[in-house]
């Protein structure tokens, strides 16, 4: 089921699944690998470890990851199996900034998955409980008729500073036809214990537009900052935010080439702003952040990055 088959609507969604309570369905033995030999080795095991997933689908995953294929993380062993249906993690690609979640589903009693009902899923951390709530996107990759099985892609920004947290993905089978609170057909759960990619953070001592800027979170797949939006009330009829997500965004490389990092739209996977902090110091006066990622479109070597320039100001990279 292709994204742009699904009638449900994405506030309507969201309603159903906060009214959802947690289900573990039945789980057999699961274990999770990673290659981690040198590049080329790493490339080649990698592949092999994809052996496992539906060969009809094991193209259509290395095609959704791309380049990013060695900085993936494989899946094997996970599966849980309830109503017919099998559910089981076959990759993922995180650092601090993102993450993503590739899934067979497969439908061992009909055809409930080629675009009949719509598929929800939801990544979860531990630390989920904080100021901003970020959600999930999902999207169905490739759907094989012949084993009545699709492949989908959950993606979801991230906030959390764990190196490898542990994340509960739930996935749901919803009926779009049916009775308000009587969409949900199923619902499986598993955890992955993610091996994010190694980064480089920075805690630059810069000023853009007047504005603080106080983190940068670097790794091969993506770029994170945070700016803090100054003082201001927000009582005042003239009160407005500055906009981060759309500033020019660069990386200089040691060999002189410049990587446009904002260039594209559609590599902003996030941009929000936290509630606010009262400063103690001023009553009405407010502390407002905002935290903007993209992602690239080939892996970054960190190691060969000589400047990061974020609206014509150069960021200390120390």
């Amino acid at each position: 089921m292709a994204m742009a088959n699904i009638t449900l609507s994405p506030a309507r969604r969201a309603e159903i699944l906060r009214g959802i309570q947690p289900r573990r369905a039945r789980r057999l033995h699961w274990t999770v690998g990673r290659a981690v030999l040198a590049a080329v080795l790493a490339v080649l095991l990698t592949f092999s470890a994809f052996a496992a997933a539906i060969p009809a689908l094991r193209e259509a995953l290395q095609n959704a990851l791309g380049s990013f294929t060695e900085q993936s993380q494989p899946i094997t062993g996970i599966v849980t199996e309830d109503n017919g249906i099998e559910v089981r993690p076959v990759a993922a690609l995180s650092d601090s900034g993102m993450t993503k979640v590739y899934i067979e589903i497969q439908d061992k009693t009909g055809s409930r998955l080629d675009g009949s009902y719509d598929v929800a899923i939801e990544i979860a951390h531990p630390l989920d409980d904080g100021p901003v709530h970020l959600g999930t996107d999902s999207r169905q990759i490739s759907y094989d008729a012949e084993s009545n099985t699709a492949l989908y892609e959950a993606r979801r920004p991230d906030s959390i500073a764990a190196e490898n947290p542990t994340a509960t993905v739930r996935v749901f089978l919803l009926d779009p036809q049916a009775a308000p609170g009587e969409e949900n057909i199923g619902d499986w759960s598993f955890e992955i214990d993610l091996e994010r990619v190694a980064e480089r953070h920075f805690a630059p001592s810069a000023t853009i537009n007047g504005y603080r800027l106080f983190e940068v979170r670097i790794s091969p797949i993506s770029l994170t900052i945070w700016v803090e939006n100054g003082v201001t009330d927000p009582t005042q009829p003239d009160y407005n935010r500055i906009e981060y997500a759309y500033m020019p965004i660069t990386l200089t490389m040691r060999d002189g080439t410049v990587i446009h990092v904002s260039a594209k739209e559609e590599n902003r996977i996030l941009s929000t702003d936290s509630p606010p902090s009262v400063d103690p110091q001023h009553e009405y006066e407010q502390y407002y952040q905002s935290e903007v990622q993209w992602m690239f479109d080939q892996p970054v070597n960190t190691d060969e990055v000589t400047a990061i320039i974020i609206d014509g100001v150069a960021v200390p990279l120390q």
